[in-house]
């Protein structure tokens, strides 16, 4: 099994979470799509609804909402709402219907896939690190981004970096048992919040493109 050289610099973290983070924004945004100035950007904007539940910077987490996808559904009635006010299409504010995996330590480390938008990326991830093997476990890079997990002897390493100056910005290693072991409980929040805010608005925004 070949170790990657970067697992040496791992500096150990304890019980980070794993989640799924719905992107949440305080306003929508309306003006051009193009070639618009710095003052209409910051002023053709309208207040969205705020989901009063957790948010972990940007992100709305899923554990937020172990009892009802009420507050996103508000949310995204909202986005549709002026989406609709404003006679843009859905295709235009697909961005307003982001989620993406993280793995965090409060104040400590958050890794994130930024490149990611829809479950259907996310759940590969989350399928390599419930995986039984050691070795390597995930990797995927894309414009200035790269991220890698690897598993040796109960140890999970994660690295997060820019691929293309070759920066490393996070690498960590943490217990493979209690961090793979959360991953259950999220797969099936996220199937029912779907479930629950595709019946709500008509169609699901979330699980693919």
């Amino acid at each position: 099994m070949d170790r990657p050289e970067w697992i040496s610099r791992a500096k150990p973290v304890e019980a980070p979470t794993v989640d799924i983070g719905f992107l949440i924004s305080d306003t929508f945004y309306y003006g051009p799509e193009n070639d618009f100035s710095q003052e209409q950007w910051q002023r053709l904007r309208e207040p969205l609804y705020k989901p009063n539940a957790e948010r972990y910077g940007k992100y709305l987490l899923s554990a937020a909402l172990e009892d009802s996808a009420a507050e996103l559904v508000r949310y995204y009635q909202d986005v549709v709402r002026l989406i609709g006010h404003h006679g843009r299409t859905m295709e235009q504010e697909l961005h307003y219907f982001w989620m993406r995996p993280l793995i965090f330590v409060r104040e400590q480390v958050a890794i994130t896939f930024p490149w990611y938008d829809t479950w259907e990326e996310a759940v590969p991830f989350l399928d390599a690190l419930t995986r039984p093997d050691d070795g390597l476990l995930f990797e995927d890079l894309e414009q200035g981004w790269e991220v890698n997990a690897f598993a040796e002897c109960g140890q999970l390493f994660l690295r997060q970096g820019d691929f293309d100056i070759g920066e490393e910005y996070i690498v960590v290693a943490t217990d493979r048992a209690q961090l793979s072991g959360q991953v259950p409980a999220v797969r099936q929040r996220i199937v029912r919040l779907l479930q629950e805010m595709s019946a709500a608005l008509g169609h699901d925004y979330w699980s693919g493109r």
